[in-house]
């Protein structure tokens, strides 16, 4: 029986299913949150839901939410939005899944993510069509060092 709930136990734990995408994306409430591109049905609503405010265009970022389909748009995206994200933050880029015209290998975004100073730490299934790569300030660069 030990080994039994001891199986039981390691399966619940690894099941994510009971969590929305927000919660996945460890989105916080209270965060300040841009969302950018085609990053799926419903994913805005729920990022409103669960920061408890609605959606930013501008500004200082905890995080944010970005869809990308070309390298040059990764490269873009990594620039423009390590500018605005507080130490603390996080940027999610989100690509199209394999067998998807527009699919890009997330791993090819990692060399130009280190040279604006972040690093990937986790990935994330976002719906059948989408998955998502995230990038972070790594904690030895961070000025408060926070989260």
């Amino acid at each position: 029986m030990g080994a039994t709930w001891h199986n039981l136990v390691q399966m619940l734990a690894s099941d994510h299913s009971h969590r929305t995408t927000a919660q996945k994306l460890g989105v916080h409430p209270g965060d300040r949150m841009e969302v950018a591109g085609d990053v799926g049905p419903g994913l805005r609503s729920d990022l409103k839901q669960a920061i408890g405010r609605g959606l930013v265009r501008s500004g200082t970022l905890d995080g944010a939410i970005v869809l990308v389909e070309s390298l040059d748009e990764g490269r873009e995206a990594l620039v423009t939005y390590r500018a605005r994200l507080r130490d603390s933050g996080y940027l999610w880029l989100i690509t199209r899944k394999r067998g998807h015209e527009r699919y890009l290998d997330q791993l090819t975004l990692v060399p130009f993510a280190k040279q604006v100073g972040l690093i990937d730490n986790k990935t994330c299934s976002i719906d059948d069509a989408r998955s998502g790569i995230r990038f972070v300030v790594p904690r030895a660069l961070r000025r408060n060092g926070k989260r």
